[in-house]
């Protein structure tokens, strides 16, 4: 008996031991991968530098948020800037493949460099003060400088150093998208004056998206009203109604021969709304949950809010109306308030 309480401590000691030893092990591999990983950055870093020194001391190389909408915010704009800095080239640097060819569509960038360690970048959150040839520059929203700041399209002409009222350069569509976009037409048997194209998973932000059943549910009712609907969306939940989830430019090629989008709101909607599609419904949340907001940072900010609540943090996601920052009232905004059936009516009405 007592040989085998002995050996019970031996081998609880050796199992002690052995656990010991697997949790300096965890939390060695956990540093360890930490650390391969930040010298892995910092490397590139440095690489970046010295290639952008080489090969583009003379440009002024960009990259931004790699969100559709922040691209387009900063493309569009990108002629305005090189006008303003004697035409020098401009270089855009991004980490999404599918992003590429989108950029290339803009006449004023010169080059457009693929890189996917890029993201390595993106938790760099420096306010940008000025733009310099010869290196790296960080766009990032949220950023006002020392102009007044009205509407999130302003950010981004405060970023560049461009008047609020510069004229946007859009990306120019090419044969081949048109052709696309009418292959999808024929592919999806539907007829783009009579199609509603609702994207309703799109997210700017981390906040609540409105639930599946609402959409099931104006789609129905727009189909009996006769209407080809088509969602933009891969989600399991829309699985029996028609798909389509095209590249960027073929996308926007789509959009602009059908009667109507619906959009939940989003970077996606900016570049609809930016590019002239404005043949739309934005839908936006009835509240903000974003995660990292600080409200004192988005202080007195309400002003062009859709509609105001009683501290901008409750609503701060409405300061980027589209109709604000495009200047236009064509544009239907919704607040969604839970009221499915009066919310549907509104929509259907507008595009009758």
């Amino acid at each position: 008996m007592y040989k085998r309480l002995a050996e019970n401590k031996i081998i609880n000691k050796f199992l002690l031991l052995l656990t010991g030893l697997f949790v300096l092990n965890s939390k060695t591999k956990k540093k360890l991968k930490i650390d391969i990983k930040n010298v892995y950055r910092n490397r590139k870093k440095k690489e970046l530098a010295d290639f952008i020194k080489n090969k583009y001391a003379d440009c002024f190389c960009l990259f931004s948020r790699y969100g559709i909408g922040d691209v387009f915010y900063t493309a569009s704009l990108l002629k305005e800037f090189k006008q303003k800095n004697n035409g020098a080239k401009v270089i855009y640097f991004t980490e999404k493949s599918r992003l590429v060819n989108f950029l290339k569509a803009f006449p004023s960038i010169d080059e457009v460099v693929f890189d996917k360690d890029i993201k390595f970048l993106q938790d760099e959150q420096v306010l940008q003060q000025n733009l310099q040839k010869g290196k790296l520059n960080k766009l990032f929203f949220p950023y006002r400088g020392r102009k007044e700041t009205s509407t999130f399209s302003d950010n981004y002409a405060n970023l560049l150093d461009v008047s609020h009222e510069a004229k946007r350069e859009l990306p120019v569509l090419s044969a081949l998208n048109n052709c696309v976009a009418a292959a999808e037409f024929e592919r999806l048997c539907i007829e783009p004056s009579k199609t509603v194209l609702i994207i309703p998973d799109a997210t700017m932000f981390d906040y609540k998206v409105i639930d599946s059943s609402f959409w099931i549910n104006l789609a129905n009712n727009l189909k009996k009203a006769s209407y080809d609907i088509v969602f933009n969306t891969k989600l399991r939940e829309y699985k029996n109604f028609k798909n389509s989830f095209l590249p960027v430019m073929d996308f926007l090629a789509f959009t602009k021969k059908i009667k109507h989008v619906i959009s939940f709101r989003s970077g996606i909607s900016d570049l609809l709304a930016g590019t002239g599609i404005l043949n739309m419904t934005v839908i936006y949340p009835p509240n903000l949950e974003v995660s990292w907001a600080d409200n004192l940072f988005f202080r007195d900010m309400h002003k062009n809010h859709v509609q105001k609540y009683d501290t901008e943090f409750e609503n701060i996601f409405n300061i980027h109306s589209l109709n604000s920052n495009f200047r236009t009232d064509c544009i239907q905004e919704i607040i969604y308030d839970y009221n499915d059936l009066q919310i549907i009516q509104k929509i259907m009405s507008n595009i009758f």
